[in-house]
């Protein structure tokens, strides 16, 4: 398991403030009253035309290389809109995971969009876009299952998960306020496959290996709200307070006008 793994137990909700405060912070730290917002990397986008993104080219359908040697994937389309909208190029910089933050750090890159979670240790040293994708835990069923809505509909049903994931983890703490069985399996491929043998009545498993699941095989539905919430972000550095408020912005856009739905309809 990677560092897309961190912090996956925060609500969307906490996670939501906690970034607008990051970037209200950073605002605060580098603007006195009266004085103009100075952001030398925004400066230097507009005046080169480009926009650097780190990304990690290794985690499909986000991110990935083709066969032609093409990067293709989720994020890279959703960069592609963000350097549209704005009028300059995205320039990917393909770096290891672990090695995205020190880019950003020493000015590689201007922002990285490389499904990265929220990190609250780190909202010190950057600023945290909205979440532009939840990849928690969700509630899956057989798609002519007409009696379950929601977790409270678990009881006395056979429940399927990852063994040792995030939906086992959530799954142990239902049952303490709700009786059903537990069914752990090796993969969320394996619990998902027998969610729809009708070896068990229920899944909880993250959303990507679900739509994933669902693109291939159907026979599956996901119902009631997340289980958990792991959103995705953008990370600018704190030093760019106006290209952080952009981000933002078209993110709030995007997701209003259905064009994040489109992506997701289009990878998964």
């Amino acid at each position: 398991m990677d560092d897309r793994s961190v912090d996956r137990r925060w609500s969307l909700a906490l996670i939501v403030v906690l970034a607008l405060l990051t970037g209200l912070a950073s605002l605060w730290l580098l603007v006195t009253p009266g004085e103009e917002v100075k952001d030398e990397t925004w400066e230097r986008i507009q005046q080169d035309g480009v926009m650097r993104i780190g990304i990690d080219a290794s985690y499909p359908p986000f991110e990935n290389i083709d066969q032609e040697g093409n990067l293709i994937g989720f994020d890279i389309d959703l960069a592609r809109e963000l350097g549209r909208r704005l009028g300059v190029d995205a320039e990917f910089v393909v770096i290891s995971f672990d090695g995205l933050y020190d880019a950003l750090r020493v000015e590689r890159v201007d922002l990285l969009l490389s499904a990265l979670p929220f990190d609250l240790r780190l909202t010190e040293d950057v600023a945290y876009s909205h979440p532009y994708f939840n990849a928690g835990q969700v509630l899956v069923v057989g798609e002519d299952e007409e009696s379950i809505f929601g977790v409270d509909d678990l009881e006395g049903r056979r429940v399927g998960v990852e063994w040792g994931s995030m939906g086992d983890v959530e799954a142990r703490q239902l049952l303490r306020r709700t009786d059903f069985e537990l069914y752990p399996y090796p993969t969320p491929e394996e619990a998902l496959t027998m969610l729809v043998e009708g070896q068990v009545d229920a899944a909880i498993i993250d959303v990507v290996s679900t739509y994933q699941f669902m693109r291939e095989r159907g026979a599956a539905k996901i119902v009631g709200p997340s289980v958990t919430d792991d959103p995705y972000v953008i990370a600018t550095r704190l030093t760019s307070p106006v290209l952080f408020q952009w981000v933002n912005e078209a993110i709030l856009e995007l997701s209003a006008n259905g064009f994040l739905d489109q992506l997701r309809m289009e990878w998964f």
